[in-house]
């Protein structure tokens, strides 16, 4: 999945220059994706509050070649959702992120009256953290910027607080385009994990697309799908052009989203249903053989109890004569 946010974040750079920042960035694996795949010229930041992977962070960002001082300047060591290490006015071009899905917080109410959250007037559920990722990631997207971030599929429909954060990121249109992806495309997970597209400017319709289908099975780790070189294209084109394709993606309008309650589940945009056309000759044939092969297997079973003649196999015949 590193390699489609990083393809899809690309597609959005039209500057010489741009900024990346991770505030989930673990090991640095995604940000060294995003480098890799970026014509322009990248300065990469990051936030980890892993002790232990903040160290691996540094290191990995030795091994890309990154001076000493610029790794102190850009990576701290911090919880993102406490914004306690990143100044409130940095802003960033590019934002991807991969958060712990669900994750348990501290939603105090006197967070209302953190910026981030009180334009929106409700803080997300403390059992669900998704949206509060969400909220501090625009908080650091620049003007022009994009920002990826995958998160379970259940964010696209959950109500109570959550449902009033969606229709505030719906009516300000920041919600580019929803991307659902197959089951068990973040490792060792095997739920269904959608891509969300934010932009700072508005966006007159959002692109839903499913890619839902498009999954293959890992062989060595059976939770996981790989999603299929086919579907990783199909995505990509489908993203960049904003096409329409049946029962595959919809450009959706603010006021039929309205219509649905803020409800963003992808299957009340796409119809996700398949028709398979019945051979009912074959199928009644396939029937036919089936029913002589039980026939015949019956046969031989009363025959085989015949020869035994005992009470448990006279039983056993009786039994059998009544399910004929």
């Amino acid at each position: 999945m590193r390699k489609l946010i990083a393809e899809i974040l690309n597609s959005e750079v039209k500057t010489e220059k741009v900024s990346i920042f991770d505030p989930v960035a673990m090991s640095g694996s995604l940000l060294l994706t995003l480098k890799e795949k970026f014509q322009s010229k990248v300065e990469l930041y990051g936030e980890e509050f892993s002790s232990d992977l903040f160290r691996l962070l540094k290191m990995n960002m030795v091994i890309l070649g990154i001076d000493t001082q610029t790794i102190h300047d850009n990576f701290v060591r911090g919880d993102f959702l406490k914004d306690e290490e990143l100044d409130a006015n940095s802003k960033f071009d590019i934002i991807p992120m991969i958060p712990p899905f669900s994750r348990h917080w501290d939603a105090n109410p006197e967070l209302l009256n953190d910026p981030c959250f009180s334009e929106v007037g409700v803080l997300p559920p403390k059992s669900k953290a998704d949206y509060a990722y969400v909220l501090r990631g625009l908080q650091h997207l620049s003007e022009d910027g994009t920002m990826a971030v995958m998160l379970p599929t259940g964010a696209l429909f959950r109500s109570a607080t959550e449902g009033e954060i969606r229709k505030y990121l719906l009516e300000k249109q920041n919600i580019h385009a929803v991307i659902s992806l197959p089951q068990g495309a973040r490792n060792y997970m095997a739920i269904y994990t959608v891509l969300l597209i934010f932009k700072q400017k508005k966006s007159d319709k959002i692109l839903f697309i499913d890619a839902s289908r498009d999954g293959v099975k890992n062989a060595t780790r059976l939770k996981q799908n790989f999603l299929t070189e086919e579907g990783f294209t199909k995505i990509l084109h489908t993203y960049r052009n904003r096409e329409e394709v049946d029962r595959y993606s919809r450009l959706v309008s603010l006021d039929e989203i309205r219509e649905n309650d803020y409800n963003l589940n992808i299957p009340r945009y796409i119809d996700t249903f398949s028709e398979k056309k019945i051979d009912v000759e074959a199928t009644i044939s396939s029937l036919s053989a089936k029913q002589k092969v039980i026939e015949k297997s019956k046969k031989e079973m009363i025959e085989l109890l015949n020869k035994l003649d005992t009470p448990e196999a006279r039983q056993a015949i009786k039994a059998v004569s009544i399910s004929e």
